[in-house]
């Protein structure tokens, strides 16, 4: 037993029961390589899991570098599917348009980076359309279809030469390069200054950037200078089908500092998107070009349509001109050609894109071609006095003028050929001093205080157009026989006369027509809006202290210039001021407003705006806040929603009138200055450019620049770039609005003493008295100069003691400046009654209008001058030219 128990205890040579007689790893992959493929996956990752992080990282990334380059791409593609969703992959096209529809501008160029698809669908046509509709601009559908029609008819390229230029002679070295078909990418100064050159005409214009009265860093210029930049990869819109989701109301009804803070800085996508410099969108989505195309065309649509974005780009650095203060000035006549002029005063004007009509003291009319400044035709005569007023319409399906003189006459013209179609002799009992038509009446009103309304067309005697007040006047052309013996009213027949009893005490020295309503204003301090059908008074508004000589409404705001210097602002339907603008020191003789929300914001939303302020102004009211005292209750709003500066609750327009964030107001005075309101910060109007028609003509006379371009502080017109807390900001607020001040003072007295300062210019003793308040003057200004600069640093405590001395400053500026005005005007009366041969041209504004291109105005001098933002800018002349310029 012992022996068998011996021999079963020895080793058996042939088995082992060391379960580690091999490595772990190698015992892996033997039991890998006996496995499925499905298996030995499974088991590599079962492995892979009970790895840190980092190991794992590190064993894949191993991997990887052993693949072939197409699985690495193809893992790559995997990759991206787990970290990014692409919402542009799963939606639909429409509910991608329906979602991107809400979108700004800013937010769609940010769209625009993250890939091609998402480049594709943020330059969709139908987006920018809406885009540019947000801003309240409107396009000229005849101007731009006949351009359309052009480019099909000549060619896109040639098109695009046209417009880019003004020739076709761009064409010929353009399309070389477009066919080589070269791939290089421009730099940044060719892609981005193509088309931009100026325009010289003879030494006519000159820059106006220096009247700028803010600096040109403002919160707005980068945003502007990006979208000016845009330059990239053109593709093909989306099919024009489906609908346009409207976008949110906030968008069009934001309050004027969300206009002031929307959008301020644009992403730099703006800085690669040839997709804006296109004029027409592209024919494909692989339709890559050297140039910008100039067209857009869907897959089933082969006419040329303009592109949407280009035009969108356009109207901004139109835009972007105005606010910086970049123009160009112009003469009628040309100043080669002086014996087409008036030989008197211009009393009033109006224009189109393509033409301005002038009505003179000298008693003629003239037309004249805005594109190359000459006069077209003969002058007009018929009446036998001054022309004081007219409007015309050019449309061939319209070809009429009408004009009103100082011999109480009122004329109607073909534009066309300058004929005669009637003259209404003795209108009025005494001169016709202003008149509005719309396709229905013809308003004129008089020095006799009396508005009389006219047919513009033949009208039937039971016509609804017929004021009901003299209906049974025209029922019967037998017994009844105004307006002819046949079965229709003649055309141009006086229809009906507001005034005597209820009327206004005085002159009524302008009115405007706006559907059923007509409003006027008079020489007694008041503004009244009349129902043209029954000639019932539906309201006046008070508030001038003076006689008012002009007057503006669109439905919901009435805007008006007075004797007292100031231009308000009423909400139409509560009566009540809801801004007051001073900065004139004389008769506001002529204004014009456009607030351009009239097709963006509802009356209803301007409403809801107008309610938030009066809640936050019961509130602060409720929570201890006290009314200013009666000795400063003459202070008024210039258009802030601050509870404190309100002077008009619960009305139906919020403070200033409400707006886009593009809307101004431009003012023409008897002080000889042009002023071009805009909104600030705060939402108060303010002086943005002060123009003045001399830096013109007197050029053109002596070949040299007056000294009325004063330099202006580093970042004026940009508090934000200047440092320091709230309070430095208000400091600096203050002192940036007393140098705006000094510096209009100090304008208008270098402009009255200059002609004076000539040989022979006359004067004497009160020529050197203004000559030294000037200088006294000229001090103050330099030292509200420095003001901006040491507030930008002030810190909080030193908040009052800057602004009490900015103040001092600006009342020292004020009374400095008028004390030099009072000497120069002396001078002036010196040097014309005493023979020494001094002799100056006055410059008080008659009558201006302004579009989205051109300021041109009329004054006691015989000239007319003008200012066009397009900057001699072919692109953004033909965009203003486009533009219809709305209320």
């Amino acid at each position: 037993m012992r022996g068998v128990s011996s021999t079963n205890s020895q080793l058996d040579e042939g088995y082992s029961e060391e379960t580690r007689s091999q490595s772990d790893s190698d015992m892996m992959y033997t039991a890998v390589e006996d496995s499925s493929p499905d298996a030995r996956v499974k088991e590599v990752t079962g492995l892979l899991s009970a790895l840190s992080p980092e190991e794992r990282k590190q064993v894949m990334m191993n991997c990887i570098k052993a693949l072939d380059n197409s699985d690495k791409e193809e893992i790559k593609k995997y990759i991206e599917q787990l970290t990014h969703f692409d919402p542009a992959t799963y939606l639909p096209a429409e509910l991608f348009l329906q979602v991107f529809a809400y979108f700004s501008p800013k937010d769609l160029l940010n769209a625009s980076t993250i890939s091609r698809d998402w480049r594709h669908r943020s330059f969709d046509e139908r987006l920018w359309k809406s885009c540019f509709a947000r801003e309240g601009w409107v396009l000229d559908k005849d101007a731009t279809s006949a351009f359309e029609k052009m480019a099909e008819r000549k060619g896109r390229k040639i098109a695009e030469g046209i417009l880019r230029t003004g020739t076709s002679s761009f064409v010929a070295s353009a399309v070389p390069a477009l066919e080589r078909g070269e791939s290089r990418k421009r730099s940044r100064g060719e892609a981005f200054n193509e088309g931009q050159g100026s325009r010289a005409a003879g030494g006519l214009e000159l820059d106006g950037a220096a009247e700028a009265d803010d600096e040109r860093g403002s919160s707005a210029e980068s945003q502007d200078i990006e979208i000016e930049n845009m330059e990239g990869v053109e593709t093909a819109p989306a099919p024009e089908t489906g609908r346009t989701a409207r976008p949110a109301s906030s968008e069009a009804s934001s309050s004027a500092t969300d206009n002031h803070n929307h959008e301020d800085v644009l992403h730099a996508s703006f800085d690669s998107s040839t997709q804006a410099d296109a004029l027409f969108s592209p024919t494909s989505l692989t339709d890559f070009k050297l140039r910008p195309t100039v067209e857009q065309v869907s897959s089933n649509h082969s006419t040329p349509k303009l592109s949407w974005p280009y035009m969108y780009k356009q109207r901004r650095r139109l835009e972007t001109n105005w606010e910086k203060g970049q123009y160009k000035m112009f003469q009628l006549p040309h100043p080669e050609h002086p014996e087409e002029g008036h030989a008197e005063c211009v009393y009033t004007i109006q224009h189109t894109a393509r033409h301005l009509v002038s009505g003179s003291r000298d008693r003629t009319i003239r037309i004249w071609d805005l594109q190359t400044y000459r006069l077209k035709g003969q002058p007009l005569r018929g009446h036998a006095a001054s022309v004081l007023c007219l409007q015309f319409d050019e449309r061939p399906e319209q070809d009429i003028i009408v004009s009103g003189g100082s011999d109480s006459s009122v004329i109607v013209w073909k534009f066309s050929t300058g004929a005669i179609v009637k003259k209404l002799v003795n209108a009025h009992g005494e001169s016709v001093l202003n008149l509005r038509f719309d396709d229905r009446y013809i308003v004129t009103c008089s020095k006799d205080k009396t508005i009389k309304i006219w047919s513009r067309h033949a009208l039937a005697r039971d016509s609804e157009l017929i004021p009901h007040k003299v209906i049974a006047d025209f029922a019967d052309p037998i017994t009844a026989p105004r307006g002819g013996l046949g079965r229709e009213i003649e055309a141009f027949t006086h229809l009906s006369t507001i005034g005597g009893h209820g009327g206004h005490h005085a002159a009524v020295n302008a009115v405007m027509i706006h559907d059923n309503t007509i409003v006027s204003a008079s020489g007694d301090r008041t503004v009244k809006a009349w129902d043209l059908i029954t000639g019932e008074l539906k309201r006046s508004y008070v508030g001038h202290t003076k006689g008012i000589a002009c007057v503006q409404f669109d439905g919901r705001r009435v805007v008006s210039g007075s004797s007292d210097n100031t231009v308000r602002i009423f909400d139409a339907f509560e009566q009540a001021e809801v801004a007051c603008l001073t900065g004139h020191s004389n008769l506001v003789r002529t204004v014009q407003a456009r607030f351009g929300d009239l097709g963006t914001t509802t009356n209803e939303e301007l409403h809801a705006e107008a309610r938030d302020v009066s809640r936050n102004f019961h509130r602060a009211i409720s929570e201890g806040m006290t009314l200013a005292p009666a000795s400063r209750r003459g202070l008024r709003n210039a258009g802030s929603a601050r509870p404190d500066k309100q002077t008009s609750v619960n009305t139906r327009v919020p403070p200033g009138g409400g707006g886009t964030r593009w809307a101004k107001i431009v003012s023409g005075s008897y002080d000889e200055t042009v002023i071009v309101w805009k909104r600030d910060a705060g939402g108060d109007w303010t002086p943005k450019l002060h123009l003045h028609q001399d830096m013109l003509l007197r050029t053109l006379r002596r070949r040299h620049l007056p000294a009325t371009a004063l330099p202006q502080p580093p970042n004026a017109g940009n508090i934000n770039a200047q440092g320091g807390g709230a309070g430095a900001q208000q400091n600096l607020q203050v002192a940036q609005n007393a140098l705006v001040t000094a510096q209009h003072h100090l304008t208008q007295v270098t402009s009255l003493l200059q002609p004076l300062a000539q040989p022979g210019g006359g004067g004497g003793q009160q020529l050197q008295n203004a000559v030294n308040a000037q200088g006294q003057l000229a001090q103050i200004h330099a030292v509200l100069q420095q003001q901006p600069g040491q507030n930008a640093n002030a810190t909080n405590t030193n908040t009052n003691t800057d602004t009490t001395t900015t103040t001092n400053h600006h009342v020292n500026a004020n009374a400095a400046a008028q004390q030099a005005i009072q000497h120069a005007q002396q001078a002036q009366a010196a040097a014309a009654g005493g023979g020494g041969g001094g002799h100056r041209d006055s410059y008080r504004i008659f009558k201006l209008q302004f579009d989205a291109r051109r300021i041109v105005c009329c004054s006691q001098n015989k000239a007319i001058v003008g200012w066009d933002f397009a900057n001699g800018d072919t692109e953004l002349e033909r965009i203003g030219d486009w533009s219809l310029e709305t209320a």
